[in-house]
C-alpha cells in the first residue's frame, strides 16, 4: 500500500505456468522444465575426471566432479564436490559434498555433506527426507 501511496505504477502480464516451488516436487519439475528450455543449461563444461554428464544440466564455478554420472536435470552449485556418486532430477546447493551416493529427486542444501550409504544424519529443522524411493 505504501508503494501504491507514493504513486508507484503496477501493471500485469500473462503468466504461462505457475509452479508452488515450496514443495519439493514442484521445485524438481521446474528446474526439469528450465533446463530443458534454450539458455539454462550449461552448453561449455569442462571436462570431469572419470564422469559422464547426461544433458540438461547446470553445473556451477569450481566444482570437482570425479568418478560420477550427473544428469539430466540436476542443477549444481558453485564449490560443490561430488565423487563415486550417481546424481539425477534434483539440485544440489553451493559448497555441498556428496560422496558414494545415489541421488535422484533430491534436494541438497548448501553447505551441505551426504556420505556413503550408510544412516547418519544431522538435519535441520524443515527437512524432508525419504529413504523409500
Amino acid at each position: 500500500m505504501r508503494m501504491i501511496e507514493k504513486g508507484v505504477r503496477f501493471s500485469t502480464y500473462p503468466v504461462d505456468n505457475w509452479f508452488d516451488c515450496g514443495k519439493k516436487e514442484v521445485l524438481l519439475e521446474t528446474n526439469a522444465n528450465l533446463l530443458d528450455r534454450e539458455g539454462y543449461a550449461s552448453a561449455d563444461l569442462p571436462p570431469f575426471d572419470n564422469s559422464i554428464i547426461i544433458h540438461p544440466v547446470s553445473i556451477g564455478k569450481d566444482c570437482v566432479i570425479t568418478n560420477s554420472i550427473i544428469g539430466p536435470h540436476v542443477t549444481i552449485g558453485n564449490n560443490v564436490e561430488i565423487n563415486g556418486a550417481i546424481v539425477k532430477n534434483s539440485i544440489i546447493g553451493n559448497y555441498a559434498a556428496i560422496r558414494e551416493v545415489i541421488l535422484q529427486q533430491s534436494v541438497v542444501g548448501n553447505d551441505a555433506s551426504i556420505t556413503g550409504l550408510r544412516h547418519s544424519l544431522n538435519i535441520g529443522d524443515n527437512t524432508e527426507i525419504d529413504f523409500s524411493l
